[in-house]
């Protein structure tokens, strides 16, 4: 058995957010959304460990948060998926309290539409998957 060798690169959060801009175009195509919510990327690894969470949807700031730092961009971009569902969600008055609840229907749709997306976007650029983690 051989074993290859895989070439990587690492991306910087510039890099990133290049991508992550064209995801967004990509997102708000698929979901067919008028506009998008504000996304704010942070890079503080601490964000998680105080949320227990990569990202999240706030319906009352209209808004995204999603943890870059340390992740695939694959990664990142799957939260950014799920949490665009749940604007969507929210825009077409779906999300209540328990919405967030894991088993919820929102959180099904949220979770199985993300995946869709990601496949799809996955499949346009395969590139993407050879990246190291964001610095």
């Amino acid at each position: 058995m051989k074993i290859r060798e895989i070439i990587t690169e690492s991306i910087s959060h510039s890099n990133a957010e290049k991508i992550i801009s064209e995801f967004l175009k990509f997102v708000k195509n698929f979901l067919e959304l008028d506009e998008l919510p504000k996304i704010n990327l942070i890079k503080d690894s601490d964000y998680s460990i105080k949320y227990r969470s990569f990202g999240g949807y706030s319906p009352s700031e209209k808004s995204i948060n999603v943890m870059m730092s340390n992740r695939h961009i694959q990664d990142l971009l799957r939260t950014l998926a799920h949490e665009t569902v749940h604007y969507k969600q929210d825009i077409n008055n779906e999300l209540n309290d328990e919405s967030g609840n894991d088993g919820s229907p929102q959180e099904n749709e949220a979770n199985a539409t993300a995946a869709v997306i990601l496949r799809k976007w996955g499949k346009l650029h395969p590139e993407l998957f050879g990246y190291e983690p964001i610095e």
